[in-house]
């Protein structure tokens, strides 16, 4: 599945905790790691398996596709001798439409803004505001004044006892 930047929706998410003011003693912080969350979280296994299976049916759907441009493709040059110049033409133009109705195709499901994208957009959405939900939940009820995501590089540093990833994908796989 195409993954995305969790870190910067997380941290956008948690800009109520950053925007109080707190003291030093005060501040209570901790991380998580998201590439582990979507590994281990039952949610995001079952929209993989939803996301394969568009693919393999878009797989599936080009190569048969593109199998039939090469029939035509075929078909013509084993027949371009015994054809008239019109008739010629007139397959030549054939197959050039079908080249086109190909590269359409192939733009709507795998093009920057295709079916493939919205797909992982419709799945991964649903996932991403579940994340949210419980990680504001953690961290309005524990105290927490800021929670980073450690996969995307933003904590030089930190004390594995601030790690809130096995709580995150506990509590969301205790929900399912």
């Amino acid at each position: 599945m195409q993954r995305f930047t969790l870190g910067i929706i997380l941290c956008l998410s948690l800009v109520s905790f950053a925007a109080v003011p707190v003291m030093a003693d005060d501040l209570k912080i901790g991380f998580i790691d998201s590439e582990k969350i979507f590994a281990a979280y039952k949610g995001t296994s079952q929209a993989q398996t939803e996301f394969n299976a568009d693919i393999q049916k878009w797989t599936q759907e080009l190569e048969s596709r593109k199998q039939e441009l090469q029939t035509m493709i075929d078909e013509y040059q084993n027949q371009s001798l015994i054809l008239s110049e019109a008739k010629r033409r007139e397959k030549e133009e054939e197959i050039q439409s079908k080249r086109s109705e190909l590269d359409s195709f192939n733009q709507e499901i795998w093009g920057p803004n295709g079916r493939v994208a919205q797909r992982n957009e419709q799945l991964t959405k649903p996932i991403v505001e579940k994340i949210r939900e419980v990680l504001s939940d953690i961290g309005q009820t524990e105290g927490f004044s800021i929670v980073f995501d450690a996969t995307d590089g933003n904590v030089v540093y930190a004390d594995h006892a601030l790690d809130l990833t096995d709580r995150v994908i506990e509590r969301l796989n205790a929900e399912q």
